[in-house]
């Protein structure tokens, strides 16, 4: 064991990441004789319950999810297995069966993955991560995760404890909170709103009935964005929203995203449908009225159904049940609020977390419909979207169950550089200069987090 305890040395012998490591430490000695067993090219995890106290232990992760009202919170680093390609869900299923879980069995281990955006083939990436710090309403769990090779156990066991070391390795002191020094968007406005009376021309002329634009805004901040803070006042700003950040290449995607694409436990799947939008207010008499007159809209609602019905008609394709499509709710978050149906199902067996989202993306919520003529019209405007804009980022565990989100209200950020992306669902009454007030809407969400972070 004097590899492992050297492998974590770096870490410092005091406070919370010092008695996370030591149980990590008792932990692992403790099934070494089973590790000997396992044979190689196995996926293997080991689960450590952790005490209350533990649960706010800082970490240098390269992957947070949070789950609205604080349901779930998981902070992860590195890749012990990865799936990428055309057959990167078959491989991880028949990876998945065999994957072994020692140490507490209430803490299901899981992988991320992503689909990437609406106007791209939908071929997924997995990743499992070496070191997953979960918490949720089971309690405050570390879950450490390598494929088996042909080492020793005592080498796997150094392996974990040194990924561990590595995901509470202080992060530093932040220089001080960012600022935006300056925005360029892309199209201009004056372009983009053409864009959109070209749109409406085109469905009026029986074209389609809805397309989704996007605008790109690139933002230059004042200091390297520290992604950590960013998330943290993400989470506290948008308390309704998944607040996601994930590695992308050499950048990594940030997110509040409103829309739930997807969550399954067992045989029951929820989707979400978010389609219509209008401003909040200052006060909650002139938000009521702004309310009721989104449920009133014709013109709203029309493209709400849009949306509502192309996702009752795909989970009918993969659930043996679906339940009547209740009317819409009003979802209200900090900027705006939208039209929001929930949609419930029971799932034909065999169908996990990872192949519902792939049959339900994108929906017209972040394309179109119908989606051939959306994607055909977007092509021909040359609009081309990056940084997992409109993608699916989510994660799935050894039964299949898991949450999907759209990636919406998101940045891609390198360093002192941030994309951000928003969009808008454009109809044949569609208001060019509303479209854009909508989109600016929408960007505010994280230029208000990339302004000033925590």
């Amino acid at each position: 064991m004097d590899m492992m305890v050297h492998a974590a040395a770096h870490v410092p012998e005091t406070g919370k990441a010092a008695i996370l490591l030591s149980r990590a430490r008792a932990a692992t000695a403790a099934v070494l004789p089973r590790l000997a067993g396992i044979e190689p090219d196995r996926l293997v995890s080991l689960a450590v319950e952790l005490p209350e106290a533990l649960e706010e232990t800082a970490c240098a992760g390269d992957t947070r999810w949070r789950a609205p009202g604080g349901e779930l919170r998981l902070d992860a680093l590195g890749g012990a297995v990865e799936f990428s390609g055309a057959d990167a869900a078959e491989r991880f299923r028949a990876a998945r069966e065999r994957w072994l879980c020692l140490g507490d069995e209430r803490a299901a281990p899981l992988a991320f993955f992503t689909l990437p955006p609406a106007t791209e083939t939908p071929a997924p990436r997995l990743r499992v991560p070496g070191v997953l710090l979960r918490r949720d309403a089971g309690g405050t769990h570390l879950v450490l995760s390598a494929r088996r090779g042909v080492e020793t156990p005592a080498a796997l066991a150094e392996t974990w404890l040194g990924m561990l070391a590595a995901f509470l390795a202080p992060a530093g002191v932040a220089a001080g909170p960012s600022r935006i020094l300056a925005c360029a968007a892309e199209p201009a406005a004056e372009a983009w709103c053409a864009r959109v009376e070209r749109t409406r021309q085109a469905i009026a002329a029986g074209r389609f009935a809805k397309a989704v634009l996007a605008r790109r805004l690139r933002a230059s901040l004042s200091r390297r964005a520290d992604i950590p803070a960013l998330t943290r006042r993400l989470a506290a700003m948008h308390p309704d929203c998944h607040v996601i950040a994930l590695p992308h290449g050499k950048a990594r995607v940030v997110a509040a995203t409103p829309e739930r694409l997807a969550i399954k436990q067992g045989e029951a799947i929820v989707c979400h449908a978010l389609a219509g939008t209008a401003r909040r207010h200052g006060g909650a008499a002139d938000d009521a009225r702004a309310a009721a007159a989104l449920l009133a809209s014709a013109k709203e609602r029309r493209e709400h159904a849009l949306v509502v019905d192309a996702i009752a008609a795909r989970m009918a394709g993969f659930c043996a049940a679906v339940a009547p499509v209740p009317e819409p709710a009003i979802l209200a978050l900090r900027h705006v609020q939208h039209l929001w149906t929930t949609l419930a199902g029971e799932l034909r067996p065999g169908v996990d977390i990872l192949e519902a989202a792939r049959l339900l993306h994108p929906t017209p919520a972040v394309l179109g419909q119908p989606a051939a003529a959306a994607a055909g019209w977007l092509a021909e405007l040359g609009e081309q979207r990056d940084g997992l804009y409109t993608g699916v980022a989510g994660w799935i565990d050894r039964a299949g169950d898991g949450d999907a989100v759209v990636v919406l209200r998101s940045a891609c950020i390198e360093d002192d550089a941030a994309v951000l992306w928003a969009g808008a669902g454009i109809m044949a009454d569609s208001d060019p200069a509303a479209e854009l007030a909508e989109t600016d809407l929408k960007l505010a969400t994280m230029l208000e987090a990339l302004g000033t972070a925590l």
